[in-house]
């Protein structure tokens, strides 16, 4: 029998605690709601919830041309420093998804931002906001796909299909503050699919290749 202050000093520490920002599942029932934290959302064009397709069967975010989300501007997405974050969410790209379209992003212009996740690849901007580096690898067409940003402060890794993809990049010192989120959206186009489950939580949620979920958040 160990003392107990022995067994107490070889305990590993607790990982540090990760707090949901934000759930979008994108249902039915959901519609376009943040079920976390009730976020503002700005609806562009004409969206909707389709029934066409659907991970985990009660519709999803259906994106096209003109036709997207966005999170607005909020403290909880404040970007400043190395602060970590990760944004997953499931996607299904039709043939008609434009390579060059952005999934996610944080930007409604050309210039450089903090991340702008598009089918191919995902771009990082640079402490100054003046140059990309790039993380993740192409997303496949015409299925489900669990995609993971993971930023820990220390690194930055993308996950498809729980699998990390492609070379990790270092996490910025960003200098920006509040930020808003497009969701289906960059400055170079909509995308063309289909988004379930977006979820965002204020820490590192995976630090290693993982099963994706197999039920709704």
């Amino acid at each position: 029998m160990f003392p107990l202050a022995l067994l107490n000093a070889s305990s590993p520490p607790s990982p540090p605690a990760v707090n949901l920002v934000l759930l979008m599942p994108f249902t039915t029932t959901s519609g376009f709601a943040d079920v976390a934290n009730n976020h503002a959302i700005t609806v562009i064009g004409s969206p909707t919830i389709s029934t066409a397709q659907s991970k985990f069967g009660a519709g999803s975010l259906r994106v096209t041309s003109g036709n997207y989300l966005r999170i607005n501007s909020t403290s909880t997405l404040d970007m400043s420093g190395k602060k970590p974050f990760t944004f997953e969410f499931w996607v299904y790209l039709t043939n008609d998804h434009y390579s060059g379209a952005g999934i996610l992003s944080t930007r409604d212009t050309p210039s450089c931002t903090n991340i702008v996740v598009k089918r191919n690849f995902t771009l990082i901007g640079d402490d100054y906001l003046n140059n990309w580096s790039g993380v993740g690898a192409a997303i496949p067409l015409n299925q489900w796909v669990h995609v993971a940003l993971v930023l820990d402060g220390t690194n930055i890794k993308e996950y498809i299909n729980g699998v990390q993809a492609g070379p990790s990049s270092a996490h910025p010192s960003w200098p920006v503050g509040d930020r808003f989120l497009n969701v289906g959206y960059d400055a170079e186009g909509a995308i063309d699919g289909y988004i379930n489950d977006l979820r965002i939580s204020d820490g590192a949620v995976y630090t290693a290749n993982f099963t994706p979920p197999t039920s709704p958040f």
